[in-house]
């Protein structure tokens, strides 16, 4: 089944879902050291049902010594000499997974990632993969393309905060989307597109009962807001799929934006970029 043929049945496919994997290692040095899944997380794809869909959208890694990279290996892939590499610049934690082409999975397919990075003691880096499940049993999240957010926006609304995490390498700083800006309409519905990040870290990710209680990531790249601040909506029109995950206002308190940072613990100012939509 392609991208397309997976697009056209939405409708009946209840159980499509973005996920967050993220990576951690200290001083992985020039040689390469394995890297492990942040808490909570697991190093190997999660149980999508038979043929269906699992792709990687996005991947990126925040390093910290240039030049480094990220080498990941999975048993479904190319091969498992190189698999796929990618070159780092120094807390620059850009998308490395071209638009349109994404990864491709098969459900429980173990991971194996490799970092080469600094060698200075205590140094953090993370690595992150954007999952898409076509079909992921027992999780729900509500997801919409670029076309069902153009006939069905309203306004934009920008949520503003900041997280700070108290450890490196976890998923940290939680803060309810209604602590910060408590502007959102009662019992409505907003389309998530991405964010505006103000300070460095691995990821920003958004999780909630909308979402499947799955987190879903953006990169935490302050050079550029371009990638950032339509990052659902950009990878949404480029795999011809629902990637845009939607709230309900009525459950903003139980909605967290967290990151995953490294030993620095800065705090990461973030604004939100969302979209009213229509009943």
């Amino acid at each position: 089944m392609t991208a397309v043929d997976c697009n056209k049945n939405k409708q009946q496919k209840e159980q499509m879902n973005l996920d967050t994997i993220s990576f951690t290692v200290t001083a992985p040095g020039a040689g390469g050291t394995a890297m492990a899944a942040v808490a909570g997380d697991s190093l190997q794809i999660r149980n999508g049902a038979k043929a269906s869909l699992i792709l990687c959208l996005a991947m990126w890694t925040n390093g910290q010594v240039t030049p480094g990279y990220t080498q990941l290996l999975w048993p479904s892939g190319h091969d498992l000499v190189r698999g796929v590499r990618y070159r780092n610049q120094v807390l620059q934690p850009d998308n490395k997974v071209p638009l349109g082409a994404p990864l491709r999975f098969r459900a429980q397919d173990p991971l194996t990632l490799l970092e080469v990075g600094s060698a200075t003691a205590g140094d953090v880096e993370t690595a992150h993969m954007l999952m898409f499940y076509e079909d992921l049993p027992g999780v729900d999240a509500h997801m919409i393309n670029m076309a069902t957010l153009r006939k069905r926006g309203v306004s934009n609304l920008t949520v503003e905060d900041s997280t700070t995490a108290a450890a490196a390498s976890t998923y940290g700083g939680p803060r309810a989307l209604n602590v910060g800006s408590d502007l959102l309409k009662a019992d409505t519905e907003y389309a998530l597109l991405g964010a505006v990040i103000g300070a460095n870290c691995g990821a920003l990710t958004v999780r909630g009962v909308d979402s499947g209680n799955l987190r879903v990531a953006i990169p935490g790249l302050t050079q550029d807001a371009n990638w950032t601040s339509n990052w659902f909506g950009l990878l949404s029109e480029a795999n011809d799929l629902p990637c845009i995950p939607v709230f309900n206002s009525a459950n903003r308190a139980g909605i967290f934006v967290e990151n995953v940072t490294n030993e620095l613990l800065t705090a990461v100012p973030f604004s939100l970029n969302m979209v009213q939509l229509s009943p």
